[in-house]
């Protein structure tokens, strides 16, 4: 171990002793590392601040819908389980979305858009932004110069429908402002259900919360099918008059072999026809024309609804039925039902806005098998009429009666009051709420039936691409800084290839530079070094003279080209400061490249090193007595 370490010691003073070529030599290798040092940290520096420039701004991470696309809250869930979204929160209609504004000391209203925030907000909390409560709201920099309010400034929201008949009001509590370079809109963030509330009034609705006046969401009924039972047959005249302007757009014959329960005690030999509105449902207006359109003909006209599955779960056990309806506005020869249960005489024939009685008629048998406190879960199931609707659900109470006649063995089959199932209908298309209405009965409300827009942010750079075909393959159009971002991100990959040409280049030059001069050292020693031959070095005692030799050569001039790098980058970066912001620079390079540069150069030293000792080992240690 002791011979090696006088080896190097004797290779690192003849370094010192030829300084001059040493010299020489250490400028060439700065001459070779310094360019591409500055190369690399321009390189570094430029792409590193257009991305910090991007990233900085997450305008440039925001994905716009430029359509509007019903959007359920199962949509949402999903979507944010995706990786390549950090943030989404739905948006309700853009028209719905605007609003009034003005500080208590100003009597002039401003009209601003207001947009959904929610927690982890990307574009509040990079400005240094707190997430607004319920009560509290933020104002882009155009509202801000627009309200003249200030952070802790109180401002009214003006909210009106029937074209300004109806206003109210609420206060937000103004908790931030965001620069100018957030957004070119006047916007006032809030929470999303201050969205919804405001939604809700415009739409008609009361908003019990916040004291708004407006009717109870009430649902409904509507018809997507109904059956006709006629006694004589319809001509194509006849039924081309049934599908005009009633809600329904297509007639055809059943099947011979198409049955009603008998239980229905509908009269025999009648023409069965199936009327179905295809897209939007059929109302209970649509269906008051229709039957204005059957007056005097000899017919009974039932409610269909085969998609519709119900589960009534009681006391002692569970039965899965189809659940029929009796005709509308005609009563039945001998109804049963009728005159046993005098109290829904005219439901049973009604087809109206108001609450229905919760009450389904079945077999004495599943009564008993059911028990008592029975409820009833109605899903939807998805039929080709509705294609974008989703299988909403609902569990409610009902009051199971027996159906005075045994229903012939048909088990599987129970009756519902008309307008109970109408309302039900609307399943296929929105949720339904157990609720109530004011006065305190019980109903069902309408839910929401989903969103039309969204707010939505990218996990990075490199996905905003990802989510944009991600919600292009949903049917959604959206704009993003894609194509800027590509830009940046080409950018990088092509100064990336140009630098590692240069320094391949650059590279190999350095290395038959090294060489060279190592190997015409030991030319001009051959006496010398075949001496030490002479008296025994070999082997890794011999490499470590050419090694010694050019990992100082090596080291020392890679050090002067950093302290040149560090020189020159501060005066570039001296020159350009008045084109940056603050905390960029234009030129840089990371502790990790300066030291990956060394490691580099001192790989390159060792390869030459190793070379050189080749040559070193064929002089024959019989040279150094050839002139003797």
């Amino acid at each position: 171990m002791k011979q090696p370490l006088e080896i190097a010691r004797l290779g690192f003073l003849d370094v010192r002793h030829e300084w001059r070529m040493s010299l020489c030599m250490i400028l060439a290798v700065a001459a070779i590392a310094t360019p591409l040092l500055l190369f690399f940290g321009l390189k570094y520096g430029v792409i590193e601040t257009l991305r910090q420039r991007l990233v900085s701004n997450p305008a440039t991470m925001e994905i716009i819908p430029l359509t509007e696309k019903r959007l359920t809250p199962d949509w949402f869930t999903q979507i944010r389980e995706n990786e390549a979204i950090s943030f989404v929160v739905p948006h309700t209609r853009r028209l719905a979305a605007q609003a009034e504004f003005a500080t208590s000391n100003s009597h002039v209203r401003r009209m601003f858009d207001l947009a959904p925030t929610s927690r982890n907000d990307p574009l509040l909390l990079s400005f240094g932004v707190g997430i607004p409560g319920p009560n509290e709201c933020v104002l882009s920099a155009q509202a801000y110069e627009k309200l003249d309010a200030h952070v802790g400034t109180t401002i009214t929201c003006w909210v009106s429908r029937d074209r300004g008949q109806v206003k109210v009001k609420r206060n937000f509590l103004v908790i931030g402002v965001l620069p100018d370079r957030a957004g070119t809109v006047p916007c006032v963030y809030v929470r999303l259900e201050s969205l919804e509330q405001i939604e809700q009034f415009k739409d008609g609705f009361a908003v019990p919360s916040l004291g708004w006046p407006g009717r109870d969401p009430l649902a409904y009924p509507v018809l997507a099918k109904a059956i006709l039972a006629s006694k004589t047959p319809l001509d194509a005249v006849a039924q081309a008059l049934l599908v005009q302007s009633t809600g329904f757009v297509k007639i055809k014959a059943l099947p011979p072999n198409f049955k009603l329960p008998e239980s229905l005690g509908l009269p025999k030999n009648y023409h069965l026809y199936i009327l179905e509105a295809l897209g939007n449902q059929a109302d209970s207006q649509d269906v008051a024309t229709l039957l204005d359109r059957l007056r005097g003909k000899d017919y009974y006209l039932l409610p269909y609804a085969p998609n519709l599955h119900f589960k009534l779960q009681g006391s002692k056990g569970s039965a899965e039925l189809l659940l029929w309806s009796y005709p509308l506005n005609r009563h039945l020869p001998g109804n049963i039902i009728a005159k046993t249960y005098p109290q829904f005489a005219e439901d049973l024939t009604e087809f109206s806005n108001k609450p229905s009685p919760r009450v389904i008629f079945v077999d004495p048998l599943v009564k008993e098998r059911l028990g008592a406190d029975v409820s009833v879960t109605v899903t939807y199931e998805h039929g080709q009429e509705i294609n974008d609707s989703d299988a909403f659900g609902l569990t409610f109470k009902a009051e199971c009666l027996d159906l005075p006649k045994p229903a012939n063995n048909e088990l599987n089959l129970g009756y519902i009051l008309p307008s109970l199932l109408g309302q039900l209908e609307l399943i296929a298309t929105r949720p339904l709420i157990d609720g109530q209405t004011a006065d305190g009965q019980k109903t069902f409300l309408l839910g929401r039936r989903g969103y039309t827009g969204f707010r939505m942010y990218a996990s990075s750079l490199e996905n905003v691409r990802q989510a944009k075909q991600l919600l292009e393959q949903e049917g959604l159009t959206v704009s993003t800084k894609a194509d800027r971002i590509e830009e940046v991100l080409a950018l990088d990959k092509y100064l990336g290839l140009l630098f590692w040409v240069i320094a391949v280049a650059s590279l190999i030059g350095a290395m038959g530079c090294l060489i060279s001069n190592v190997y015409a050292n030991v030319e001009r020693k051959r006496k010398e070094l075949a001496v030490l031959r002479l008296i025994g070095v070999h082997g890794v005692s011999l490499v470590a003279f050419p090694l010694t030799q050019a990992l100082t050569l090596t080291l020392s001039g890679l050090l002067l080209s950093l302290i040149l790098f560090h020189s020159l980058a501060a005066t570039i970066n001296l020159v350009f400061a008045d084109h940056l912001q603050d905390g960029e620079i234009f030129c840089q390079l990371t502790i990790s490249h300066q030291l990956q540069a060394l490691g580099l150069g001192l790989i390159l030293a060792v390869i030459t090193g190793i070379l050189a000792s080749r040559r070193l080992a064929k002089i024959e240690p019989a040279e150094s007595l050839r002139d003797e």
